[in-house]
């Protein structure tokens, strides 16, 4: 019995790049930290099965202080692992200096 190609159904998994939520926040903490500091740091990572993105919000938080608030978001693609758009480094350090300002903290 011969087969047909065009009679076989292939079922296709994607295969994730970042799969949990511990990876989405590991990679974009290595991010965040190269490009503005420590104490800019994703916070929170839900993933879209939709989409296949993590939505990871980003807080300014400080050892003395804890957490002063979130700064922003970015979207994190599961199977490529590549951000949406270009994340601003500079709009997330400006926002944070912001923050720290209304804080009280220079």
């Amino acid at each position: 019995m011969s087969v047909n190609a065009t009679d076989m159904e292939v079922v296709v998994t994607p295969q994730f790049t970042v799969p949990t939520v511990q990876d989405a926040l590991a990679r974009v903490n290595r991010w965040l930290h190269r490009e503005i500091g420590t104490a800019v740091h994703a916070a929170t990572a839900t993933f879209d099965p939709a989409t296949f993105y993590w939505h990871v919000a980003i807080e300014l938080a400080y050892g003395a202080t804890g957490p002063l608030g979130v700064v922003g978001d970015v979207y994190l693609h599961a199977t490529t692992g590549d951000f949406a758009g270009s994340p601003s480094a500079e709009e997330f350090r400006q926002r944070a200096e912001a923050l720290a300002a209304a804080h009280g903290i220079e």
